[in-house]
């Protein structure tokens, strides 16, 4: 129940004409909560006030068992009653989270605080420059343009020294690869790498830690092997161990991610990057009193340089993304048209971008599939000229196919070739009418036929095949022979059919009685 002022605060922004999701916005409570109260009636609320009061709580009857615990053990937790009660009572009705809700109010009703477990800490002297950089993870749930919404995952560096952040986000949970390909992004951003990174015990990087012998992923322990830093895992649920990166984590998502508007991760990411020049390293920190991107200045002389092997592929300024169905590749808003044929499942092609222009290439052949301008506008589609005109593996198969049956000439490959340009939309299938027509002619009638529809520029299969059968037909009556027309011609369905002998005599009889109808 949340109260008269929550319920007020509702009614009054429906009646500004806000939406749930607005709503849900503004005052951050949940969406369900907002739903529940929207249509009620200020009668019916306190109707439902009135009725929780007086309403039995499953809990009630472990009431007396729950308090003398928390009197007994003022420290108790949660989840620990929660057990103790699973013990005394077998399987329970309710979930802990209502308990841990109905034991917060005991605890208000009776003044039983919990006691806080006091923990002794010490400060760590400054890290020497250049020397350790600490790293972590964060999540953090925004909105879309249409009012859905979209959960953010996020990479973090910071230089231990300096307080110099990078932060690297992705729309999908981090694997090995994005985790290691994060690192190398950092590491481009500082202009190298410090000699020790301090990490949280995680399964991408990690699959066991026994007192201190860490069991790395395979892939990152060949990266470490690859770029020569130590590393160092704190202690499970131990976040004060790490307070650095603790604390960057927390700026990121509370200064920069909450409330805003999320359109696609690359802009996501863009503004980030600003967000980090602008605020992240550009304000003075609170502890070392200095602005971070000052104190970089001096630690980034300290960083060890980063593997020429690795630094490579970012200095090309070449991006990887995923070709959707509709053959389009989104980049910064935007939809950038690749030919037909060029998606398949999984499909990802390489953005180089040079100045204002890009070059789409696809990353199993190496080849530029398509060329743009980069649009300076958002939501575009920017097209290319001839997007039908990419002719896919199994169309150059048919293609090579039917020189083949053509016999491999000169004026095939004319005729192929223009076919191919004029019927560039069908061209697969053009190519494999031909194949099926050809295969049924000697090779005198298609050199005849090739050349006959070169010399006129009939550049259609069917036409082609319409000369083939002309071209037997003719051979045939110079031969003083009876016309026999080639099975290629006969369609499949009517093969095999006999056409039935009638006598003389049925047609006469039709004709009188046809005679006989015309006269009446």
């Amino acid at each position: 129940m949340k109260g008269w002022k929550v319920f007020a605060e509702i009614k009054e922004l429906k009646k500004k004409g806000l939406n749930k999701s607005q709503v849900e916005r503004i005052m951050n409570i949940n969406y369900k909560t907002i739903t529940k109260y929207w249509d009620m009636t200020p009668k019916e609320y306190a109707k439902v006030v009135e009725e929780s009061k007086c309403r039995t709580k499953k809990l009630d009857k472990y009431k007396n068992d729950i308090l003398s615990w928390i009197r007994e053990f003022n420290d108790i937790s949660t989840a620990q009653v929660y057990d103790w009660l699973k013990e005394r009572y077998g399987d329970l009705d309710f979930k802990d989270r209502t308990l841990r809700w109905y034991i917060k109010k005991l605890r208000k009703d009776f003044n039983l605080p919990k006691a806080a477990r006091d923990r002794q800490y010490i400060e760590v002297p400054e890290m020497p420059v250049g020397y350790q950089a600490q790293v972590d993870f964060g999540q953090s749930w925004l909105h879309k343009p249409d009012g859905s919404k979209v959960k953010l995952y996020c990479f973090a560096m910071v230089l231990s020294h300096s307080r110099f952040k990078y932060v690297y986000w992705l729309d999908k949970p981090f694997t090995t690869a994005t985790f290691i390909e994060a690192h190398d992004r950092a590491f481009e951003y500082f202009g190298g790498m410090p000699k020790e990174i301090v990490y949280d015990q995680d399964r991408v990087l990690a699959v066991d830690e026994n007192f201190g012998d860490v069991v790395y992923t395979e892939e990152f322990q060949n990266y470490i092997n690859i770029m020569h830093f130590k590393t160092r895992l704190c202690r499970a649920y131990d976040p004060e161990s790490k307070g650095k990166i603790e604390a960057v984590v927390k700026f990121v998502k509370y200064n920069f991610a909450i409330h805003r508007t999320f359109v696609d991760i690359d802009s996501f990411n863009e503004d980030c990057l600003k967000w980090l020049e602008r605020t992240g390293n550009g304000k003075v920190h609170d502890v070392t009193k200095k602005v971070p991107a000052e104190a970089f200045a001096l630690e980034s002389q300290h960083l060890q340089p980063v593997p020429q092997s690795l630094n490579k592929k970012f200095n090309d300024n070449s991006l990887t993304y995923n070709v959707r169905k509709n053959n389009t590749v989104f980049y910064k808003q935007n939809r950038y048209q690749v030919p037909k044929d060029t998606y398949e499942p999984g499909k990802q092609v390489k953005l180089v971008i040079k100045d204002n222009s890009m070059d789409i290439v696809d990353l199993d052949t190496g080849e530029i599939v398509a060329h743009h301008v980069i649009s300076t506008k958002k939501g575009e589609l920017v097209r290319l000229n001839h997007p039908e005109r990419h002719i896919s593996k199994s169309a150059e198969e048919m293609y090579s196919k039917a020189l083949s049956v053509l016999g491999d000439t000169n004026s095939a490959r004319t005729l192929l070739d223009n076919i191919r340009k004029e019927r560039a939309r069908y061209a697969k299938d053009q190519l494999g009418v031909i194949v099926k027509a050809a295969t049924n002619y000697d090779v005198d009638t298609i050199e005849n036929a090739i050349e006959y529809c070169v010399s006129r520029r009939l550049w259609s299969a069917g036409m082609f095949k319409d000369t083939l059968e002309h071209i037997s037909l003719e051979k045939g009556k110079n031969k003083g022979s009876q016309t026999v027309l080639n099975n290629a011609s006969i369609p499949s369905k009517c093969k095999g059919v006999k056409t039935e002998i009638r006598a003389i005599s049925e047609y006469t009889n039709a004709l009188k009685e046809d005679n006989t109808v015309w006269k009446n």
